[in-house]
């Protein structure tokens, strides 16, 4: 295993995200202590569907509260990442704006279109330009702490839109999801700073120089595989792909076929869970079993605890981990987004 000390990480770590990623537990906590009492008012005599718009970190919440409740919410959810609306949405949609800094301009653009529909809108974020709205406009909103990277404040946006859809009566549980998730997390929280035995550091030392790709059943641990990629992505800075089962059983398995020329650079990662299908688990098995020839590893991880909540963070919090181990055992300053933020830069000019 790499030797990695404090010392070596700060001479990586320019703006200090080992923190941000070692604080996910506090973050935790104080989010279910502010988030209790929204005052958030919602006619649900008139919802026959919900859409919450928003991009990158701000959308990832959005995509876990659907996989979360999509099994007992009797109408549907959609996850919208894009300036544009679907045709539907109209007086009797529920649109949830999210944007952690307040100025995703994607957010704003679906915001404001679908205020000029007649939707029951709200807002969650922590400022900027979506505020605005939302106070020149008199809207309902939750406003969440700033001052952190999109990517290290999952905790201060997921809980809130947890919150709710528990008090609206979206999701009926009582607060014990969230004590075992947050015990869950500061158990593993010791283990994964643990330089000498350490689960998350091993499997980025391994995957080290390979390109990555993700695979899982495509409900619940659906969007926890969309963050195990995007925190690759931004952490480490390298490409990550992956795909849902069955789905990928009838695409992308032959795709496998011809990759020669990647021998010893495809690592494979399964996401299991106890809540997968039957018939997926079958699927997962087999796959492997077809694939592992042509990897240069393939490893399967397992949810920990009992209730969803804690499951799904279970995963979460491990990769957030690896992802960060990536970025540091090759030299990478896991904050800055050099691209996206040239990107922003040129769009603005247009």
């Amino acid at each position: 295993m790499v030797s990695l000390t404090q010392k070596k990480i700060a001479a990586v770590d320019s703006e200090n995200m080992f923190k941000l990623v070692r604080d996910f537990p506090n973050h935790w906590q104080k989010a279910m202590s502010y988030s209790k009492d929204q005052g958030i008012k919602v006619d649900i005599s008139r919802v026959r569907n919900i859409m919450i718009s928003g991009m990158g970190g701000s959308a990832i919440s959005g995509d876990l509260i659907g996989a979360y409740v999509e099994d007992r919410l009797p109408i549907p959810l959609i996850v919208n990442r894009h300036y544009r609306l679907a045709n539907w949405v109209r007086e009797d949609t529920l649109f949830i704006g999210c944007s952690y800094s307040g100025n995703t301009e994607e957010t704003l653009t679906a915001t404001n279109e679908a205020l000029g529909r007649g939707a029951q809108v709200i807002v969650m974020t922590s400022g900027g330009a979506l505020l605005d709205l939302a106070q020149k406009r008199d809207l309902q909103y939750i406003k969440i702490p700033g001052g952190l990277p999109p990517r290290a404040a999952l905790a201060y946006k997921f809980i809130p839109l947890y919150q709710f859809f528990r008090n609206v009566g979206f999701i009926e549980e009582d607060d014990n999801p969230f004590s075992e998730t947050l015990n869950l997390l500061l158990e593993q929280n010791q283990s994964y700073q643990n330089f000498e035995e350490n689960e998350a550091l091993s499997l980025a030392e391994t995957v080290k120089d390979t390109l990555c790709v993700i695979y899982s059943d495509g409900k619940l641990m659906a969007p926890v595989n969309v963050r195990w990629r995007t925190q690759f992505e931004e952490n480490a800075k390298t490409l990550c792909y992956g795909g849902v089962l069955p789905e990928m059983n009838h695409n992308e398995i032959v795709g496998w076929e011809n990759v020669a020329h990647l021998t010893g650079r495809l690592s494979v990662i399964f996401l299991r869970d106890k809540e997968d299908d039957p018939r997926v688990t079958k699927r997962i098995n087999v796959t492997r079993e077809i694939i592992e020839e042509s990897a240069a590893s393939v490893h399967t991880f397992r949810s920990r605890g009992e209730s969803r909540m804690a499951r799904m963070f279970s995963l979460i919090q491990f990769g957030d981990w690896v992802s960060l181990y990536l970025a540091l055992i090759t030299n990478t300053d896991p904050t800055p987004i050099v691209r996206i933020d040239l990107l922003k830069r040129k769009l603005a000019e247009v």
